[in-house]
């Protein structure tokens, strides 16, 4: 056997010995090469995240969803204690509660009377003879008085972060459902300021809605907000008004600041996700198997953890702020925010685009609100200036020459809402989209030379 072609083991234990040093120093450079920028990056971006963390902390704002719920309040101020008693309590926070409707009614009389509208008379005094039930009186007897409440706060666990449940939200919803029907048959019985205390009940429930820092809240009391303005619509709609009944009502919607509401529930939503990116890093976050939330979990992955959560904290800074704009400014504003979201690299705000979800959809549904309350405000002027002045006003200029207020606009355009007369009526209208389905806004110079036909949003007065 030839030695020299076929090496011994003792020779290749020689030749171990001299390639080690080789191996080990090419190791050992290498470890330095990666090492080094591992090193600089994870104290780099940690030292930015800190700062950011801290500048949040100096101005006062929350970085746990904990840090934004709402401060404890004694009993006889807090609105849900109230609002349990009518359709279920929490024996323990997060507990969900037995579904429960007002008055013991059934499911299927739920259902029933909040689709009466479209049923015939005879199903209608159904419907009354359900709401004049002793229990059902009691229930909404009670709502009203929930709802004349400053605070109103459930028992959230709030330090369950993105695990927080809040089954509350059907319950109010279910009731503004029952209210809006309550004060649809007070109108039909010819009581009309009766009719219009139980709209501004389901409103005040709305705005006890949007107390809660989170997004949901915000979605929920805007989605109170129409069921109760789908009312007042049909109950003014062909009635008068006294000015001093009008105005009143008028006064109250002038004091819902949704810009304020969706403000807090974004800087909810923003400590929510800085909670979350800190237990994925901990391997606290629940038993989720995304890729990412398994790399994340590594400590060879902190320094891109830490850039993802400075992506994050920035992008929502931005949308934070986004909605202190008007409607268009907002969209471009978060628009832009998502396209140098999109452009970063493909290692930057992996996390980030798992996490945010599509906040231009939420700008425009509260521009839609912010539309209806201001439609509804304008209305309620409309019947005061007919009651006494015997006739609507030809232009909307012409009403406010007759008030001491300013007409609210359009926030879709940033101008006066469509205005038209039809006969011994009228139509006043709102842009919205422009029937648009990618949230584009139409030429705002001169919003008038649309009709309400072209608008997405109409309230119609017969007389």
């Amino acid at each position: 056997m030839n030695e020299e072609r076929f090496p011994t083991v003792r020779r290749v234990g020689r030749w171990c010995v001299r390639v080690a040093p080789r191996v080990g120093f090419g190791l050992l450079v290498l470890f330095v090469l990666v090492a080094i920028p591992w090193t600089y990056f994870n104290i780099k971006w940690g030292l930015e995240l800190e700062a950011k963390l801290a500048e949040l902390k100096a101005q006062g704002l929350p970085l746990t969803l904990a840090e934004a719920a709402p401060k404890p309040v004694p009993a006889s101020q807090n609105a849900a204690v109230l609002y349990q008693k009518v359709f279920g309590e929490f024996s323990s926070p997060g507990l969900v509660p037995e579904r429960r409707y007002i008055g013991g009614i059934t499911e299927e009389e739920h259902h029933f009377i909040t689709t009466y509208i479209k049923t015939g008379r005879a199903e209608r005094r159904q419907v009354r003879r359900i709401l004049s039930r002793p229990a059902v009186k009691r229930d909404l007897q009670i709502i009203r008085r929930a709802s004349q409440r400053p605070h109103c706060i459930f028992p959230v666990n709030w330090e369950g972060g993105a695990g927080a449940l809040f089954p509350h939200f059907a319950g109010l919803r279910s009731a503004a459902q029952m209210l809006r029907i309550q004060a649809l048959v007070s109108a039909e019985a010819g009581h009309l300021d009766e009719a219009l205390d139980w709209c501004r009940v389901a409103l005040r429930i709305s705005e006890h809605a949007a107390s809660e820092p989170t997004l949901i809240a915000q979605l929920v009391a805007i989605a109170i907000q129409a069921i109760t303005l789908d009312a007042l619509e049909r109950i003014i709609s062909g009635q008068q008004l006294e000015p001093g009944v009008a105005n009143d009502f008028q006064e109250y919607l002038s004091r819902i600041d949704l810009r304020k509401a969706f403000t807090d529930g974004m800087i909810g939503e923003r400590a929510l996700g800085i909670e979350t990116t800190e237990a994925i890093r901990r391997g606290t976050y629940g038993s989720v198997e995304l890729p990412i939330v398994q790399t994340y979990r590594s400590r060879l992955a902190w320094p891109l953890w830490k850039l993802d959560e400075l992506t994050y904290i920035d992008y929502m800074s931005r949308v934070v702020e986004a909605q202190r704009l008007p409607y268009a400014r907002a969209v471009g504003e978060i628009e832009s925010a998502n396209k140098e979201l999109r452009a970063l690299p493909f290692y930057q705000g992996v996390l980030a685009k798992i996490l945010i979800p599509v906040f231009a959809r939420v700008v425009h549904k509260r521009a839609m609100a912010t539309a209806n309350i201001g439609l509804c405000r304008v209305v309620l002027a409309l019947k005061a200036y007919r009651y006494e002045h015997g006739a609507y006003p030809e232009t909307l200029d012409q009403l406010q020459q007759a008030l001491d207020w300013e007409l609210p606009q359009d926030p879709f355009s940033g101008k006066d809402f469509i205005y038209q007369r039809t006969g011994g009526g009228f139509r006043l209208c709102s842009i919205g989209r422009y029937r648009e389905d990618d949230g584009s806004v139409p030429p705002t110079d001169s919003p008038q030379k649309l009709s309400c036909d072209d608008a997405d949003i109409v309230w119609q007065c017969r007389r």
